[in-house]
């Protein structure tokens, strides 16, 4: 694949999932308790930790975004992608989470292992990306 169309799919694919996050978070921080249900979660708890977890949703999509300019947190990404996986699999698997959170957890991990493969993967024939402030 061509260096910069390489370049141009993983900055794509760097905001459909910050995106991703921060749609997600705003649902949660503006209405936790329709979006929990949304996902099977019959919720009726307080609304505090479900729209504190918005807020940190929203943060980490913007965070996910300036990814497209600072390519190092393309790991954060992928490491918080890698987590939410385990995390969604352990509590869909052996505690009291919905079983959609299977499908929620399969997602997340697909766009963390799709992003690292685009990243990382070795390109023969290819120049190294430029530096930062470099234009290229």
């Amino acid at each position: 694949m061509p260096y910069p169309l390489r370049h141009k799919l993983l900055n794509l694919l760097i905001l459909a999932v910050a995106a991703h996050s921060v749609v997600l978070g705003v649902c949660l921080l503006s209405f936790p308790s329709w979006a929990l249900k949304l996902v099977g979660w019959d919720y009726s708890g307080p609304v505090f930790w479900p729209s504190q977890a918005g807020l940190f949703l929203i943060i980490l999509g913007v965070a996910y975004g300036a990814a497209v300019r600072f390519r190092p947190l393309i790991w954060l990404l992928v490491g918080s992608k890698a987590c939410a996986f385990v995390f969604l699999m352990a509590h869909a698997l052996w505690l009291d989470a919905p079983r959609l959170a299977v499908l929620l957890g399969a997602a997340d991990g697909l766009m963390g292992v799709a992003v690292s493969l685009l990243y990382a993967w070795p390109y023969r024939d290819e120049p190294p990306a430029p530096a930062a402030g470099e234009s290229g």
